[in-house]
């Protein structure tokens, strides 16, 4: 079992994370860990230094809290934008993205503060109604991203509506001022803005809990952080509503708590993503490749528990898989057959060119060369076993042909007990025919004697007597010959036929006499029947003209029934009575008829047609 595993690893290209690979993977989180720690303390550091600026200048102070905002913001799009191709969490991209654009809005934000002198004509209403605009698409991004996160949005598609979301918002500030204003020279922060930053919190939260339900979908690390990052954001925005100067302590505390959560989303996404790659890419990618496991596990056990034989070739024709039962009748174990030439290691000398060469057929592409194949295998130890083979082609994500599968029945057995029972049957068949000869020439004499004595006895009741001996011996003549007949039905093989040749052959055998026409409408219909369907058609023909009365036409034609073929025969004869036309084609029915239509049965009974009368009694047989 566990060597099939490795081989089908090598087919699929999936490989299940070693005990080394994953003491790998707690040696790059442990070396991870020193990295942000360091970078924890950095940003203590620069939380304080930028305390310390603000006592110094509070424009500075402003302008340096909100650059690294929006520097953080660039790097967390950086990554997610580079790392869009993978798709098995969202979550990143819509994240980063919408995160660019908040930074956009924030940069305006940062060079229209009172005191930069750059957007002349505004007052302080300006950078807070940005800085609102800013918080909302913050929010509403940190809160989409866990709700798209199983949907898997094209990434331009996301950064198409971030766009439009990020025009809009500006428009209605600088273009068409619809904006509510957020803050009143003298009265400070308007009910609106105020509002807003509850509602703004109110969101986060709610990103927060979607984070949380869903944190399983992420690596522990990034989860724990993108939570706390959300919870300090909100606490960011109540102290922001606080505030009743721009250059006031809440306000400071407001930015700074800002700068700490977009640290927090850095160490989650930049520092951990850069350190870490394979927990940004979440454990989503580990759970697939788990369940993936799961599935070839689950995959190997369903082969190995089947009866079939399964068989998978590369383009060079070696064993890329091969499950256990397969490996059971070639008496190899499954690692030691893998990566072997099949043709070279397990087809017998004198078969090999042949299937090599129906092999090279499929991986041409003729799917029908080679489909079902009948062929021997050679064993370990140097036997051979005759294998039924269903083959199917393999192709890549291209559509090219890169291998077959091939499923299997061992069938030596039934071969072998096949050949036995072909054998006997051929004696049987001698030892009938032998008999058969005999008593056909018994018959000739006795049928000899019998006009002999018919010719020299004058007594009437002597001669009725030698006539109905007579017509015995000749009714025994037809049983004989009847039984020759019936012994060859199914013995050959059923095979393709056109009924048109055979009943254009039935008709020159036959001589039919004058007047009587056969019409066929099957053009190049074949079907699949006895090598005696022949007779069914000869039988049918001579039937009409025997029994049929006044027939001058039989009609040979088909039709679709459904998904049935309809084979119809039909004459002008005078038909048969309703209480009659099952019985014709019973045997007992031969005493009066002969028993060709029971043949007749027999014949089609084989490859499982059926046979029925439907005419009408005075307008022919159907």
């Amino acid at each position: 079992m566990q060597s099939d595993l490795i081989q089908t690893e090598s087919l699929t290209g999936y490989h299940p994370r070693s005990g080394a690979d994953i003491r790998q993977g707690r040696a790059e989180e442990g070396a991870a860990e020193p990295g942000i720690w360091t970078s924890f303390v950095v940003f203590t550091v620069l939380l304080a230094a930028l305390a310390a600026t603000s006592l110094y200048n509070y424009l500075l102070f402003h302008t340096i809290a909100e650059l690294v905002a929006v520097a953080i913001a660039i790097a967390v799009f950086t990554v997610a934008w580079n790392a869009r191709t993978m798709r098995e969490n969202s979550y990143l991209l819509v994240a980063g993205t919408g995160l660019l654009f908040v930074a956009g809005i924030g940069l305006v934000h940062t060079l229209a503060y009172e005191g930069m002198r750059i957007f002349v004509g505004y007052d302080a209403n300006l950078p807070t109604q940005l800085w609102i605009a800013s918080r909302y698409l913050l929010a509403g991004t940190l809160l989409a991203a866990p709700l798209l996160l199983r949907r898997n949005p094209g990434p331009r598609r996301v950064l198409a509506g971030f766009a439009g979301v990020t025009g809009a918002l500006l428009l209605s500030i600088f273009v068409f001022p619809v904006f509510p204003d957020c803050y009143v020279e003298g009265l400070g922060l308007t009910p609106f803005k105020v509002w807003s930053e509850y509602v703004i919190a109110v969101l986060l939260a709610l990103g927060a809990v979607a984070v949380y339900r869903l944190r399983d979908v992420f690596s522990p690390r990034v989860a724990g952080h993108l939570v706390a990052a959300i919870l300090v954001l909100i606490a960011s925005e109540l102290a922001f509503t606080l505030y009743t100067d721009v250059y006031g302590l809440l306000n400071m505390v407001g930015h700074l708590l800002m700068v700490l959560s977009f640290g927090l989303i850095y160490i989650a996404f930049v520092e951990t993503g850069i350190r870490q790659p394979y927990a940004v890419v979440f454990t989503g990618l580990a759970r697939s490749e788990e369940r993936l496991r799961r599935e070839k596990d689950r995959l190997g056990q369903y082969l190995d528990i089947a009866g079939a034989l399964f068989v998978v070739l590369d383009r060079d024709g070696r064993v890329a898989l091969i499950n256990r039962r397969a490996s059971e009748v070639l008496g190899c174990p499954a690692d030691e057959a893998v990566d072997e030439p099949w043709f070279e290691r397990f087809i017998p000398p004198g078969e090999r060119e042949r299937y090599h060469a129906l092999f090279c057929e499929l991986m041409q592409g003729d799917t029908g060369a080679g489909e079902y194949v009948r062929a021997p295998v050679l064993t370990t130890d140097g036997g051979e076993r005759i294998i039924e083979w269903h083959n199917t082609v393999l192709r890549g994500k291209d559509g090219a042909v890169c291998g077959t599968l091939s499923s299997g029945e061992d069938i030596t057995e039934r071969q072998h007990a096949e050949e036995a029972l072909g054998r006997a049957n051929a004696k049987l068949n001698l030892l009938s025919g032998i008999t058969r000869h005999d008593i056909l020439n018994q018959i000739t004499i006795a049928r000899a004697y019998i006009d002999f004595a018919a010719e020299d006895s004058r007594d009437p009741v002597v001669r009725a007597h030698l006539g109905r001996a007579r017509a015995a011996v000749e009714e025994i003549q037809k049983q004989v010959e009847f039984s020759r007949d019936y012994q060859d039905m199914g013995v050959a093989a059923p095979a393709w036929q056109r009924p048109e040749e055979l009943i254009r052959e039935s008709v020159a055998d036959l001589a039919l006499p004058a007047g009587v026409r056969v019409r066929t409408d099957l053009g190049d219909l074949e079907i699949y029947a006895d090598p005696m369907v022949k007779k069914v058609f000869y039988n049918l023909i001579d039937n009409a003209v025997r029994h049929g009365g006044r027939v001058t036409e039989i009609r040979f034609s088909c039709a679709r029934s459904g998904q049935d073929l309809l084979l119809l025969c039909e004459d002008d004869g005078t038909g048969i009575p309703d209480g009659e036309k099952a019985a014709i084609f019973r045997e007992t029915y031969k005493r009066r008829y002969g028993h060709g239509l029971f043949l007749v049965s027999g014949i089609l009974g084989i490859t499982g047609m059926t046979i029925r009368e439907t005419g009408s009694l005075g307008r022919g047989t159907v």
